[in-house]
């Protein structure tokens, strides 16, 4: 049982990231350095387990905690440390222009309105 305590708190330091994020906890950091961090931990942990006893639970668990911190070093680096990968407008900032047919034929344009407030409805139509 000893052997698969590093997999489950690598695995629960991982996921305590997505708990705080539902919950609304702002998190102001590129990269979560301190989830990372208990996921090395507990992946340290393991691997001196199997060094320390050799058997196949401590090679199972520190194989588990090892793919656990490879995948999170992957989310943490490759979605959080980088910008927003689309260009989309900040608040405050013009929306860019655009022309798109209307429901009635015609075509709509912003930059014919631009000195008018307007109500901008975004969504995917599914019908």
């Amino acid at each position: 049982m000893d052997a698969f305590l590093p997999p489950l708190v690598a695995a629960l330091g991982f996921s305590l990231y997505f708990v705080l994020l539902l919950l609304h906890v702002p998190l102001y950091r590129r990269v979560p350095w301190e989830f990372l961090a208990i996921v090395i931990a507990a992946s340290t942990f393991a691997v001196y387990g199997l060094v320390a006893g050799p058997s196949v639970a401590t090679a199972v668990g520190a194989a588990l905690s090892l793919g656990i911190l490879g995948f999170a070093t992957w989310f943490f680096l490759s979605f959080s440390m980088y910008e927003a990968r689309e260009d989309r407008p900040r608040v405050g900032e013009r929306f860019p222009d655009f022309t798109l047919p209307a429901s009635d034929g015609a075509t709509f344009s912003l930059g014919d309105v631009r000195r008018r407030r307007l109500l901008l409805i975004c969504y995917r139509g599914d019908w």
